[in-house]
């Protein structure tokens, strides 16, 4: 059966996991979107771009205003952030304050944010917000979005686990639970209740045309 929508098989699966095994929801979309390959991003310049910045020698921190930083397709922007030091060769960033972060087709927004670099290159995000969201645009147009209290992006792994009140939609279907760990490359899918709480679905039938047909 051919799949309209990225998520829809996911919830099919998931609706057959629910009633044999409990509250636990995972599945697999129909094809999978491959990510760009970011291992020779390492050897592209990181470049900054402030508003202001100085040094604060009592807590051995930079400290930033209106900060963009960018490498190749990574972009990174806050109102203010800090770090204790800059050859990105292995420091942990702090961002605050109206935070995206763009990376491999994927958007996050968040109110705060940790972001960890190794190599010259970024390795992960603890993203905070009230809440925090993401997008991952797919194939044909379609796209994948989620909000969560807390998310963690493995970006070297291609996830993305939201944590607290967690949300997931792509566009026609909705899964939400304490816990969602997302594969982007995969678009797969596990949610979790936590506690004494319930996974909850809505899957919405297709979108037909005048004539009664499927919408193209």
């Amino acid at each position: 059966m051919r799949a309209d929508h990225g998520l829809l098989p996911m919830a099919l699966l998931a609706a057959t996991m629910v009633l044999a095994s409990g509250p636990r929801w995972a599945g697999q979309a129909h094809a999978q979107t491959p990510l760009p390959d970011f291992t020779s991003q390492r050897n592209l310049p990181i470049e900054l771009d402030a508003r202001s910045s100085e040094f604060d020698r009592g807590s051995n921190r930079l400290l930033f205003q209106g900060l963009h930083i960018t490498q190749g397709t990574l972009s990174v922007e806050a109102d203010a952030a800090e770090t204790m030091r800059l050859d990105f060769e292995n420091s942990r960033w702090v961002f605050r304050g109206n935070v995206k972060i763009v990376n491999q087709g994927t958007s996050i927004w968040c109110a705060d944010a940790e972001l960890s670099f190794l190599g010259h290159q970024l390795q992960a995000a603890l993203v905070h917000g009230a809440p925090a969201r993401f997008e991952q645009e797919r194939p044909g147009g379609q796209r994948t979005e989620g909000r969560a209290g807390t998310m963690d992006y493995d970006v070297a792994g291609g996830t993305i686990r939201l944590l607290t009140n967690a949300w997931v939609s792509d566009g026609a279907n909705e899964i939400a639970g304490e816990r969602i760990s997302y594969d982007l490359g995969r678009q797969h899918v596990v949610a979790e209740a936590g506690g004494s709480g319930r996974v909850r679905m809505k899957i919405n039938p297709p979108q037909r045309n005048a004539t009664g047909g499927r919408a193209p």
